[in-house]
C-alpha cells in the first residue's frame, strides 16, 4: 500500500504543472482554510475568493517558505496576509494602518452569514460574540475551540510565542463573555453558551464543514488557476 504523499511533495508537483497534485492539497487543507475565513467576512462569494487566493499564493509565494516548516504553517501564514488584505480593502478609513489587536470583524463586515445557518440560537450567540472581539483574539480562539489546537500548536501556526497566544486567549475569553453577556436574549441562553462553548463550536464546526463542503471540481479548477508557474 502506497504511503500518502506529503504536503510539500504534493506542492513541488502542483508548481511543475501537475493539476491533480495540486487539486489533492487543496483538498486535504480546504476545510481549515475555509473554517478561518467564513466569520470574518460578510458573504460566500468573499470568502470562497480568499480561500482560492489562499491555495493560489502558495505556488506564488516561492521564496517565503521552503520546506523547513510545516506546511499547514506555510498556508495559514498565506491565509492572513489575504485576509490582511481583505481586511484593509473592507475598512472604512483606509488610509489608516490595521491593527488586529483592535479592529473588530464587525467593524469590516457589519454582517455575517455564519450566523444565518445555525439553527441554534446558543451557536449563533457564539457566532456574532467571535466578530466583536479584536481579530487577534477571535483568531486564536477560534483555532482553540473550532480546530482544537493547543496554545503551542497555535503560537507555532502563527509564528508567535506561545504566552502571546495564551494571553489573547485569556482576554479574548474575557471580551467573548461580556459581548455573550451583551447579546443574549436571556439569562438561561447565556449561561448555556458560555457553560459549554467547545461543544457549541464543535457543532458550528459541523455545520460549516456540511456547508463548506466543496464542489467536486473545486480542488482541480484550483490547480487549472495555479500551475504551471
Amino acid at each position: 500500500m502506497d504511503l500518502p504523499e506529503d504536503d510539500w511533495t504534493l506542492l513541488t508537483a502542483w508548481r511543475a504543472g501537475d493539476r491533480l497534485a495540486g487539486g489533492r492539497l487543496v483538498q486535504r487543507h480546504f476545510g481549515a482554510v475555509s473554517r478561518f475565513f467564513r466569520n470574518k467576512v460578510s458573504c460566500a462569494d468573499d470568502a470562497a475568493e480568499l480561500v482560492s487566493e489562499t491555495f493560489l499564493g502558495c505556488t506564488r509565494a516561492r521564496d517565503g517558505f521552503r520546506g523547513d516548516t510545516s506546511f499547514r504553517r506555510y498556508v495559514f501564514a498565506i491565509a492572513l496576509n489575504v485576509l490582511r488584505n481583505y481586511i484593509r480593502q473592507k475598512h472604512k478609513r483606509q488610509g489608516e494602518a490595521i491593527d488586529f489587536g483592535v479592529v473588530c470583524a464587525k467593524d469590516v463586515t457589519p454582517s455575517t452569514m455564519s450566523s444565518v445557518i445555525m439553527r441554534r440560537r446558543e451557536a449563533q450567540l457564539l457566532v456574532l460574540a467571535l466578530r466583536e472581539i479584536p481579530l487577534d483574539y477571535q483568531i486564536a480562539i477560534e483555532l482553540n475551540i473550532f480546530e482544537e489546537l493547543s496554545g503551542r500548536e497555535i503560537a507555532e501556526l502563527l509564528s508567535i510565542p506561545e504566552g502571546t497566544v495564551r494571553g489573547r486567549l485569556r482576554l479574548g475569553k474575557e471580551q467573548l463573555r461580556v459581548q455573550l453577556a451583551r447579546l443574549a436574549q436571556t439569562p438561561a441562553e447565556l449561561q448555556a453558551t458560555i457553560t459549554d462553548l467547545e461543544g457549541w463550536a464543535r457543532k458550528i464546526r459541523r455545520v460549516l464543514d456540511r456547508d463548506d463542503e466543496p464542489e467536486p471540481d473545486l480542488a482541480s479548477g484550483a490547480a487549472k488557476l495555479g500551475g504551471p508557474l
